[in-house]
């Protein structure tokens, strides 16, 4: 597999399989961070003992969190509405990295409110560990979920690590501005991660036989141009605009599928 951002080198950059939550940190550090109970208003919850939890963040990565939730409830079903609870491994940790700046996060589950039933479900769960022994309707439902979840947060994050980048993420995503900063991703056919997403979007989503191996090729190239076509695009995905509309279209195709 090749890559100008290797797994090596993402997962130097502040990767961790359960981030701890709130510890330390230098006075530096500390000040630069904001504590925070909540995302666009939806209260965070550790994932590890499912207590209600407050989580500390650079402050420009947190408004990218909010960004992204604000699309995400804009993107999925009218009936998945309000109050959330979002559940994570933790967001600062002191150590290096982008953990360590208060700019990553460890999403590990998302329960939904349905405005139609008032029941609460599960509207995302990372915790493939958990789901991957599920057979029929039931994994169906929960990888096309997944899927739908982590596209919409390649559209506002550079680096997004999933299931397939290795056994540390089986139990959540992580995500992280490290390169897309306070603006939206782009794409690039070397980065091994974006490609595992594409080709598990392609199949899962798109439902074309798209091989899933992290290495760009013709298969992927024409099975992502083609889901573009019928998103109302074309082309291919290596302009940030065509990446971008393959991030949202493979988002609300998921919860089209699996409402």
């Amino acid at each position: 597999m090749n890559g100008s951002i290797s797994r090596r080198s993402i997962l130097a950059a502040g990767v961790a399989g359960s981030a701890a939550v709130l510890l330390g940190g230098s006075p530096a550090t500390a000040a630069a961070l904001v504590t925070q109970s909540e995302i666009n208003s939806q209260p965070t919850y550790y994932e590890v003992n499912g207590a209600a939890s407050s989580f500390r963040y650079e402050p420009g990565f947190y408004s990218r969190l909010e960004t992204w939730h604000v699309n995400w409830r804009k993107w999925t079903p009218y009936h998945w509405t309000a109050p959330h609870k979002i559940y994570s491994y933790g967001a600062y940790v002191d150590k290096p990295g982008m953990h360590g700046e208060g700019r990553a996060f460890d999403l590990a589950r998302m329960l939904i409110t349905n405005r139609d039933t008032g029941a609460t479900f599960t509207g995302f769960n990372a915790r493939y560990d958990q789901w991957r022994s599920l057979t029929g309707d039931a994994l169906r439902t929960a990888r096309i979920r997944y899927w739908g979840t982590v596209a919409s947060l390649h559209h506002h994050f550079r680096h997004v690590l999933s299931y397939l980048d290795d056994s540390e993420h089986h139990n959540h995503v992580h995500v992280d501005n490290a390169i897309s900063g306070s603006g939206d991703s782009s794409f690039a056919t070397s980065s091994t991660t974006q490609t595992y997403f594409v080709q598990a979007a392609c199949q899962y989503i798109w439902g074309y036989s798209t091989g899933i191996d992290g290495d760009w090729g013709p298969q992927t190239q024409r099975d992502s141009s083609a889901a573009l076509v019928r998103a109302g695009s074309d082309g291919v995905i290596t302009t940030q605009s065509r990446w971008l509309a393959f991030c949202k279209a493979s988002a609300q195709q998921a919860w089209a599928l699996v409402p």
